[in-house]
């Protein structure tokens, strides 16, 4: 069955290149057939994209989040690997688990994703 992970960040692009990963994301979604995620599940985890709706000043902000099985982190972090390829992209993503066993960051910047292992970072409630 497999736990889930919060996967959650964002990646700083400029108005030209959301396109660019619009398409990336497009395509994972209609053309990712490693058989580790059925069409529903597919469609599901895409949706925790979110893009702006204008620019504010000169960086476009895209957002993404969503609980997904740990064993499906290989296809998020092929899927930002392709999205790391677009020229001047940098982000940053955190995945953690409720138990506070997994704690994992993505980087993107120079065109990689580099993975680092985390704190456990508490927030006061």
């Amino acid at each position: 069955m497999g736990k889930y992970v919060s996967v959650r960040g964002w990646l700083e692009c400029d108005e030209s290149t959301i396109n660019e990963v619009k398409k990336i994301r497009d395509d994972f979604t209609a053309n990712y057939n490693e058989g580790l995620l059925d069409k529903d599940k597919l469609e599901l985890y895409q949706s925790g994209w979110t893009f702006p709706e204008k620019q504010i000043n000169w960086t476009a902000y895209v957002f993404y989040g969503a609980d997904i099985r740990e064993y499906h982190l290989d296809f998020m972090k092929k899927q930002l690997s392709e999205m790391a390829n677009i020229e001047d992209i940098t982000g940053y993503f955190l995945i953690d688990d409720h138990d506070g066993d997994y704690h994992l960051c993505w980087q993107i910047y120079d065109n990689k994703v580099i993975e680092s292992e985390q704190e456990n970072i508490v927030f006061n409630k």
